[in-house]
């Protein structure tokens, strides 16, 4: 009975529309070449072009407002049916339902990043891009041109954004959205400085909503917060999500936090401009997932966990020697990051060391962001998201692994910040 539903509603439409009988209306039907463009087959196309690109997507499957909606990374994409609705415009509308839309008219793709995007009185006008209709492409194309478009508004709007104010610890100038303020307005963290022991904040919750935020609201922020918001959801763990519902909803935060802090690789992390991105990273666009991140990196420099533990265990034993031990006994050494700690925190410092090449490539005329690495000091956060962790392991992944994958990535680096490992 429900075979070629859709089909029937499309006849019926059809007749009633032209006024004929419903057989006349199945001829007229019949020959008309080629059939209807559907919303949700072409959204389901632009969702995996998306995400082979790199890109992560969160997919509306309910229609809103007429249109079909996906959350890619920073942008928002709709689909919406071309001509009027014929009926009243409500969010069920499916741009699917021959009732609702006349099914010959095209499909429209348009593009807003950030999601939430508004007016800004600091720059005089609407931040990223607003609802910009993308011209008749494949999917594949469509990818390109969202990439194109989101790098395009990001570098206009870092270009015209005022910096301001500067980190209440290392004194580098931001905007003051673009820093972390917990209870003083005045005071306010970088991305490098979150972690320090200077700040008197640990309060992970609030910290997670300002990245949220930032993320929702500008397509400008530095590019060292996913590296925050990686390390974050490395100290959670699974647990990470119900915290922050709960913590949320306690604060009457009117939204849910989304799939981006289930897990630190669905972190989107912002890449250098193309003319300044590592060889590794040359095939992704102007962002990724952390996990396509993480793959393209170690895909093109394998050596790099081999790296990071030679360079332990040389510090290990160097350490031994000066207190008298025997330097043999480093293999063993209690201090030794264990294996699992390892591979929990990695993908954290692959988020550090490929954002802050980012951000140090977009902001040539201040302060370099490695002064992160004085300032991963965890033990408070450790105490608040998982006690069971050892604070100097964690420390120690990343102290010695964000110059490890930076000087990889750009080995032009290497020589000028040759000292960065910890003694």
């Amino acid at each position: 009975m429900t075979r070629d539903h859709r089909r029937k509603q499309q006849i019926r439409a059809h007749a009633a529309r032209t006024d004929r009988s419903y057989a006349d209306a199945a001829t007229a039907l019949g020959s008309a070449a080629p059939p209807p463009a559907s919303a949700s087959e072409l959204r389901d196309a632009i969702t995996a072009a998306l995400r082979a690109a790199g890109w992560p997507v969160e997919v509306e499957y309910v229609p809103q407002a007429g249109g079909l909606v996906l959350w890619a990374g920073p942008a928002k994409v709709e689909l919406r049916r071309g001509g009027e609705p014929r009926r009243l415009l409500v969010n069920d509308l499916d741009p699917d339902d021959p009732e609702d839309f006349d099914l010959t008219a095209p499909l429209g793709v348009t593009l807003s990043a950030p999601p939430f995007v508004d007016y800004s009185e600091r720059l005089g006008r609407i931040i990223g891009i607003d609802g910009v209709v993308l011209g008749p492409r494949s999917p594949g194309q469509l990818v390109v041109e969202i990439d194109r478009q989101v790098a395009r508004a990001r570098q206009q709007d870092l270009a015209d954004t005022p910096v301001d104010v500067n980190c209440s610890i290392c004194g580098d100038a931001f905007s003051v959205n673009d820093l972390y303020h917990a209870d003083d307005v005045q005071y306010g963290l970088c991305p490098s400085c979150v972690f320090d022991g200077d700040s008197p904040y640990v309060d992970p919750a609030h910290l997670a909503l300002t990245i949220d935020q930032l993320a929702f609201r500008s397509v400008a922020a530095p590019a060292g917060w996913p590296g925050v918001q990686a390390l974050l959801c490395c100290l959670g763990g699974p647990a990470l999500l119900s915290l922050l519902a709960r913590e949320w909803k306690a604060a009457r935060v009117t939204w849910l936090p989304g799939e981006n802090w289930s897990s630190a690789l669905a972190t989107w992390v912002w890449l250098p401009p193309k003319e300044q991105r590592p060889p590794a990273l040359a095939e992704l666009g102007c962002g990724a997932t952390l996990e396509r991140v993480c793959s393209a990196v170690e895909d093109a420099h394998p050596e790099l966990r081999d790296v990071f533990r030679a360079r332990e265990l040389e510090d290990l034993r160097v350490a031994r020697m000066e207190d008298g031990d025997d330097p043999a006994g480093a293999d063993d050494d209690p201090f030794r990051v264990a294996q699992a700690v390892f591979d929990r925190f990695w993908p954290a410092a692959i988020a550090f060391a490929v954002g802050l090449l980012t951000q140090q490539a977009e902001r040539p005329a201040h302060r370099d962001p490695w002064h992160i690495l004085e300032s991963f000091e965890l033990a408070e956060w450790i105490e608040v998201l998982d006690p069971a962790l050892d604070d100097f392991q964690v420390e120690c992944v990343l102290r010695y692994g964000v110059p490890i994958i930076r000087d990889a990535l750009a080995p032009r680096l290497s020589d000028e910040y040759s000292a960065d490992f910890p003694a």
